[in-house]
């Protein structure tokens, strides 16, 4: 009678409301989340996705080739995970900065860092969605034959990464206002997405992807281990350091978001370099280290992209932390403190941790000489990112400077090239020399035997750059001085001697 009664009133018990998000999850995530799900693009997209991919597959019952479809399939899917949902990111953080709700969302006390982490996972979550939801499409057309479903699983794994990739870029390039200097960035980033494309493609149609699978499983363990481990956390590290980007942006300028990055962009490039090194001198190839150099020379250009257009600090705090360590942390503070001063003799490490590759790829390998090898146009392309520090075009925005200068720079070295071929004064290439991205283009217009030295005026030219931006950064350097005495005197300590 008393288990009748018991179950009789766990019957009449209302059963709790189910709830979408658990409490766990944080508010901007599920903020984000709430808001992305409802938005009419992102139904109205994935409906449209899902109906082109059933059309698709139903024209193979109608005879359409399955070689054909297989490509369009993967087409539709590399669009849709590489360009349209990473774009929901375009304009995030400028949208909610006209709308005044970035502020709102500052005075909440969530760090930066967590804010734009939030919008990243639900964006990314949402691709991922999608593509979760073109494996039952890969099932039913391994039905239809011409699929090989391991090599559709690693590029479908490809595209999700990517988009995760490219979505942390677009959000990190979204804090910008002027929506031009967005605009050429999503291209920019577009332009990074290709390859990805273009090694999908390889994997789901090329037959000599089966080659390369099998190349693969010949490795031993530890080998397959690394390479998938490294590839992991490259694109890790490559997706914290744009939200890392994106929030020194929007925090308020009396925090400190530059010295942990950089701390991590130290470590991480110093292991790339160690690996590039032991891959030039132990292997029987040299060339295999350009594995290892290539990543690590992007990562170098957009950190030093980021490092040199920080603005300077105003407020004690930010360089609170290491001022208090004493002598030896005021001096590590010149090369870790926010703002492009320091930014300058960052960049030039990281610059130097890259070139020290390439000088042990050029010095193993034979049939690499330094004058007409990939040691001086690298170099040149390297001290590039520090000609914005110099010539000062727009004054008010040093990140929209950067990225003018390059631009203004990359125009002249085209016209130069379309001057000296159609005047066919190939001669002339050399005045390309006094800046380091015109170089690259003069280069180009001489005739082969005189590269050489045109290539090595146009380094010389280069390093003039490089030493006039560190004389004016180590000019500023009495703002960090200031601000250390400040930031030791509000702590009750002797402010310290000039550095």
């Amino acid at each position: 009678m008393a288990i009748k009664e018991a179950l009789q009133s766990d019957m009449n018990t209302p059963l709790p409301m189910l709830r979408d998000f658990s409490d766990r999850f944080s508010p901007i995530v599920v903020k984000e989340l709430r808001q992305g799900l409802r938005t009419r693009f992102f139904t109205s997209a994935l409906i449209l996705f899902h109906t082109l991919i059933i059309l698709l597959l139903v024209s193979v019952t109608f005879g359409a080739p399955v070689e054909a479809v297989n490509g369009i399939f993967w087409g539709i899917a590399a669009f849709m995970l590489l360009a349209v949902m990473p774009l929901r990111g375009f304009a995030a953080l400028h949208t909610e900065a006209t709308d005044g709700t970035l502020d709102m969302l500052t005075l909440t006390s969530i760090a930066s860092f967590r804010i734009l982490y939030g919008k990243w996972v639900a964006l990314y979550s949402q691709s991922l969605l999608v593509a979760g939801s073109i494996l039952p499409y890969m099932v039913a057309r391994y039905f239809f034959g011409g699929v090989e479903i391991l090599r559709e699983v690693v590029a479908l794994v490809v595209l999700a990464l990517g988009s995760g990739l490219i979505t942390a870029a677009l959000l990190a390039f979204s804090s910008q206002g002027p929506v031009l200097l967005r605009i050429f960035l999503a291209l920019c980033v577009g332009a990074g997405a290709v390859p990805l494309g273009f090694f999908t493609a390889f994997l789901v149609s090329a037959s000599q992807a089966d080659s390369l699978v099998r190349e693969f499983f010949a490795l031993d363990r530890w080998q397959q281990c690394s390479i998938i481990g490294g590839i992991l956390a490259l694109v890790v590290y490559a997706v914290y350091y744009f939200l890392a980007l994106g929030s020194s942006r929007i925090a308020p300028p009396s925090e400190n978001h530059s010295t942990l990055k950089r701390l991590i962009a130290l470590a991480v490039h110093g292991v790339l370099m160690v690996t590039g090194l032991l891959l030039c001198f132990l292997n029987t190839e040299p060339r295999v280290a350009f594995w290892v150099y290539i990543p690590l020379m992007f990562l170098t250009l957009i950190v030093c992209m980021d490092v040199l257009t920080e603005e300077m600090p105003r407020y004690p705090t930010a360089v609170a932390v290491l001022a208090r360590r004493g002598h030896l942390g005021r001096l590590a503070g010149r090369l870790l403190y926010p703002g492009w001063a320091s930014g300058v003799m960052f960049s030039a490490v990281l610059c130097g941790m890259a070139l020290v590759i390439l000088a042990g790829i050029t010095l193993q390998s034979s049939s690499i000489h330094w004058d007409v090898g990939p040691f001086p146009p690298f170099l040149c392309l390297f001290l590039a990112v520090f000609v914005p520090v110099i010539l000062r075009i727009n004054r008010t925005n040093t990140f929209v400077n950067w990225w003018v200068v390059q631009l203004c720079a990359v125009v002249l070295g085209i016209m130069l090239m379309m001057f000296c071929f159609t005047m066919n004064a190939r001669g002339l290439g050399v005045i390309g020399m006094f800046t380091p991205i015109t170089t690259l283009f003069g280069v180009e217009c001489v005739e082969y035997g005189s590269r050489g030295a045109v290539v090595f005026l146009g380094c010389v030219f280069s390093s003039i750059w490089l030493l006039a931006a560190m004389v004016r950064a180590t000019t500023n350097f009495k703002t960090y001085s200031t601000l250390e005495s400040e930031a030791l005197e509000h702590a009750g300590q002797e402010p310290p001697s000039q550095l």
